[in-house]
């Protein structure tokens, strides 16, 4: 009788025999340094320019005015803004701004300038609100051109009233970005992103990992093998997985915080902590559902919920504060939220190390307690006799109509299949905008500092409460301590109304307002802002306006007005959902058909013939047309997003995009030695194609080569022509190139799956080992 090996011993040995694993098979090693090293370079070089440049704008100049010439010059002197078209009126600038040619307009109606003094006309920029990112920062540029044009009037205005023009002038608004002063995309999206596809690369490693031990739904062979010593084996199993991906996190930061030289503004120890326990808990929650499921199907489709949805679900875009029961106390379930938490305390903001222990600890936490779960569940699932495995997807090979139709029935008898074609489309569809029913940031925490305590200084926080986003939670005794309590993460703005402010205001040289925010959440730090700036700027005007002859000649000057166009309530779901919508279409569609390839292949199906194959992608396509006009139809109206702007172009656009989509799944899902391959491999690309999508950050600051790569992927254009053709109703010449791109996609996706599924030969179908 011999003795049983220790748990050290077993530990080793599963270690070894993890790591031999890991040195022969290609594609675990491609999922452990190909897919971060492409991921994350293709997101470095996404966000590289960090700031905004160079935005297509518009103007139309109807006034033909000093002002108006000024304003124009202003613009092109920004470097935010390119001015790229001066249409004559509305109605020819309407087309540009539907097609995507810019994302921001001017409109300077005459006699703004001239005819103020009798007939005082507003300056509107309109703003394309469906792409909200882009579109509310170019509005903001063109804003302050105006504005500053308009300031030379004030001296000729104020001596035509005999007022004083140092009577008029407006309190400066300073405000300062804590932790991103240069309010760096590269920074915000760089730091959300990168640890989000990390996360989700290591849960789908560490699922394979567990899941390659399950025969037929048991472990007993391979707890035999590690002779029952199941928490050494489990431990020894993951522990590769944990410490590569500790790795690339700190690579990231490296790179991030050195090389871009963006610093860490806390504590290295703590931050790095904090990526090895998200690295730790992510794979014992992979081990967890493994167990628990029995299933590397179903584990697999947990992992793309939790994991995928995790950026989304995390506050580092609009906050849940305010939002439905489900989506706050998911939030805090997500590991991933505690980690972002902890990343922009240590890395972003400098946050004392007492702040970011509640989130270490919890991500520890989560660790220990589903490594903990895991342990017995593999216990018992090793006690289980294994299951016949019936995997199949039979398909007739050489008949159109005969393979159409298998096709429904091979999809609904199969779960892997159906799981993501039919499932995953309609759970997605109310599972995501879960994240952003709030729409907007209200009620936010800011403390106020308020040195003047006068009447105007008591007036301006009445108004600050007065408004939805921001409510003043706190009063803070300096604008240290303020800062010390925005850096902690307990408020996420600051408003610094200075001593005498009231007083050097009537007296003709204002003290300015101090605004501080929260760099490490530009959203809400965007909310935050224009709530504290408009609100001073507001009880400052009413102030000047007791002035004698100040209200009349207010009213004499131009003002500026914001209008945002296809997405009037500035709503943050009716931005993100729309564009995300898309991806989801896309990813289900094309894990699903190259899940159907894999099986096939993997179980060693003889190949189509051309008729066979146009019938599995005609069925396909179909599957992909429903869901969107599912989604574009049902879900917007019941979720109440932009819809059905253009119905003929939608019918045009989505068996294109479905065909694409249908024919780069089919292609992919046959270079895999097994279907579970499609998942491990393939879902950590999704929140990479949606950023390279051109809605969150535009394509036109990205690399030329990368974005026109990020085109092979058909939901670059799908985002492009849907978000178009549903909120801004645009024709279809206006979403030309978006269907031209689409067509050739399906053109070349299409006869590389035909290539892959016909011509292969039998011999290369192998069953996994």
């Amino acid at each position: 009788m011999t003795a049983r090996a220790g748990a050290g011993t077993v530990f080793l040995r599963a270690l070894k025999a993890e790591l031999a694993h890991l040195g022969r098979d290609r594609w675990d090693q491609f999922l452990l340094f190909g897919m971060p090293l492409i991921l994350l370079a293709v997101i470095a070089a996404m966000l590289f320019q960090g700031v905004l440049r160079g935005v297509p704008v518009a103007v139309v100049d109807q006034d033909h005015s000093a002002f108006s010439r000024a304003a124009i010059r202003n613009m092109e002197a920004s470097p935010g803004l390119r001015v790229v078209a001066a249409p004559t009126d509305l109605e020819a600038a309407w087309p540009l701004m539907r097609s995507g040619r810019i994302y921001s307009l001017a409109y300077i109606p005459k006699g703004a300038s001239r005819d103020a003094l009798r007939k005082p006309e507003a300056v509107i920029v309109y703003y394309n609100g469906a792409f909200q990112t882009v579109g509310s920062l170019a509005a903001s540029a063109q804003t302050t051109a105006l504005t500053a044009a308009a300031l030379p009037l004030i001296s000729d205005r104020a001596h035509a009233a005999g007022v004083p023009a140092a009577r008029l002038s407006p309190p400066a608004i300073q405000v300062t970005v804590l932790g991103n002063p240069q309010t760096s995309f590269e920074l915000f999206l760089g730091g959300l992103i990168a640890p989000g596809v990390l996360h989700l690369l290591t849960a789908c490693g560490a699922v394979m990992a567990m899941g390659r031990e399950l025969k037929g739904g048991s472990l007993t062979d391979w707890s035999a093998r590690m002779e029952g010593r199941t928490a050494a084996a489990i431990l020894g199993k993951l522990i590769p997985y944990v410490v590569v991906f500790t790795l690339w996190g700190a690579l990231w930061i490296a790179w991030l915080c050195g090389w871009r030289g963006w610093g860490v503004e806390g504590d290295m120890t703590v931050l790095l902590t904090g990526v090895f326990a998200l690295a730790a808990a992510t794979a014992a929650i992979s081990a967890l559902l493994v167990v628990l499921t029995g299933d590397l199907d179903v584990s697999f489709s947990a992992t793309a919920i939790y994991a995928g949805s995790a950026i989304a679900f995390s506050n580092g875009t609009l906050p849940l504060t305010h939002g439905p029961a489900f989506a706050r106390i998911w939030s805090a379930a997500l590991p991933y939220t505690h980690y972002l938490k902890l990343q922009n305390e240590q890395m972003v903001l400098g946050s004392s190390l007492m702040t970011s222990v509640g989130p270490l600890l919890t991500l520890l936490a989560v660790a220990l307690g589903a490594f903990a779960l895991a342990v017995p569940l593999a216990k018992r699932r090793a006690g289980r006799a294994p299951k016949a495995n019936a995997l199949s997807f039979p398909l007739p090979a050489a008949s159109l109509p005969g393979a159409f139709v298998a096709t429904f029935k091979g999809i609904l008898g199969n779960r892997p299949v159906s799981s993501l074609l039919l499932l995953a489309v309609v759970a997605y569809a109310f599972y995501y905008p879960l994240a952003y029913v709030g729409q907007t940031a209200t009620r936010l925490p800011v403390a106020v500092v308020d040195q003047d305590r006068s009447p105007l200084s008591r007036r301006l926080i009445e108004a600050l409460e007065a408004t939805r986003a921001i409510e003043p939670a706190t009063v803070a005794a300096s604008p240290a301590e303020a800062e010390r309590l925005l850096r902690d993460g307990q408020v996420d703005g600051v408003i610094h109304i200075p001593d005498h402010f009231e007083a050097s205001l009537f007296s003709g040289a204002p003290r300015g307002v101090g605004i501080y925010l929260n760099g490490a959440y530009l959203v809400r730090a965007t909310s935050i802002g224009k709530a504290l700036g408009g609100a001073a700027a507001s009880v400052a005007g009413h102030a000047l306006a007791s002035v004698e002859n100040a209200t009349r000649l207010a009213e004499r000057l131009p003002s500026v007005v914001q209008r945002p166009l296809y997405n009037t309530t500035e709503g943050y779901g009716s931005y993100a959902v729309p564009a995300v919508s898309s991806i989801i279409l896309q990813q289900t569609l094309l894990l699903g058909a190259a899940v159907l390839a894999g099986i096939r292949r993997e179980t060693g199906a003889r190949p189509l013939r051309l008729r066979g194959f146009l019938g599995l992608w005609g069925a396909l396509t179909l599957i992909g047309v429903l869901g969107s006009l599912f989604y574009f139809g049902f879900v917007f109206w019941f979720q109440d997003y932009p819809r059905m702007g253009e119905p003929l172009g939608l019918l045009i656009a989505a068996p294109l995009f479905a065909a694409a989509t249908a024919g780069l799944g089919l292609m992919l899902g046959s270079l895999f030695d097994r279907h579970e391959r499609v998942m491990q491999i393939l879902v950590g690309t999704s929140v990479p194609l949606f950023f390279l999508g051109g809605a969150a950050w535009p394509l036109f600051m990205m690399p030329q080569p990368l974005a026109w790569a990020a085109h092979l992927s058909p939901a670059t254009s799908a985002i492009q022509a849907f978000v178009k053709l549903n909120a801004a109703g645009a024709r279809l010449s206006e979403v030309a190139p978006e269907l031209l791109t689409l067509a050739v996609l399906a053109v070349l996706f299409g006869l590389g799956a035909a290539w892959r599924l016909c011509a292969r030969s039998e011999g290369e179908a192998r069953p996994a080992q």
